[in-house]
């Protein structure tokens, strides 16, 4: 590791840190933990929400990180068996964030879900259209993620067929988290979308092109 890869990391390091501490900082400031949950008649949708949200945050790192990994741009400073162990965890607890996510549902007052209506694309009874593509996005996820320890059997060419779907899964969430709750009419919630498609949509394209300047490179020599 270099001297300036080294810094670069304790910058990172120190700029999450101060993050964090200025996000509990402000959540303290407004109030947010000043009520008792057992009084919030709303506590089930808020974790609907949130768990949502958190849930798209994580499996954006994990779309990121992934085509930060493939590009190589991760290679110099981030050893592969590390990125590749960081990716996948991101990717399960997107997953698990997910699936609390879809199961908190069934405990709402506004509509009644039942465990196949989480479970099943497209059969829940409110906005079963973009609701339903997140669920599929969910098992898609679930696909990919398995694919990580399953990498040995499957092959190496059918691993990085499956793999691309996770770009799919992520434009189904997308899609479900500005069309399928009320979070998607918020200003914040559409530039955190909008900023996530943006980036995903821009580190593809530069992946792709190494991918076609590979060949280019062989017939060169």
């Amino acid at each position: 590791m270099t001297q300036s890869t080294r810094w670069t990391d304790i910058g990172v390091m120190l700029a999450s840190v101060i993050v964090i501490g200025l996000s509990v900082a402000w959540l303290f400031a407004s109030g947010t933990f000043s009520f008792a949950l057992n009084q919030d008649e709303k506590l089930v949708w808020h974790l609907v929400r949130s768990s949502g949200i958190v849930a798209y945050v994580l499996l954006l790192a994990s779309t990121v990180w992934g085509l930060f990994i493939s590009s190589q741009f991760v290679k110099d400073w981030s050893p592969g068996p590390v990125s590749m162990t960081l990716h996948s965890t991101v990717s399960w607890l997107a997953l698990l964030l997910g699936l609390g996510h879809g199961l908190l549902l069934m405990f709402d007052d506004y509509f009644t879900y039942t465990l196949l209506d989480v479970l099943v694309p497209f059969t829940g009874p409110y906005r079963p259209a973009v609701v339903g593509l997140g669920t599929l996005a969910f098992w898609i996820i679930v696909a990919v993620s398995l694919s990580f320890t399953l990498k040995k059997r499957i092959g190496h060419k059918t691993w990085k067929r499956l793999h691309a779907l996770s770009y799919v899964a992520f434009g189904m969430v997308s899609i479900h988290g500005l069309f399928a709750g009320t979070d998607g009419t918020l200003l914040g919630f559409r530039l955190l979308v909008g900023f996530g498609i943006m980036i995903v949509v821009l580190l593809l394209g530069i992946r792709m092109g190494k991918d076609q300047a590979k060949p280019a490179r062989k017939v060169a020599r």
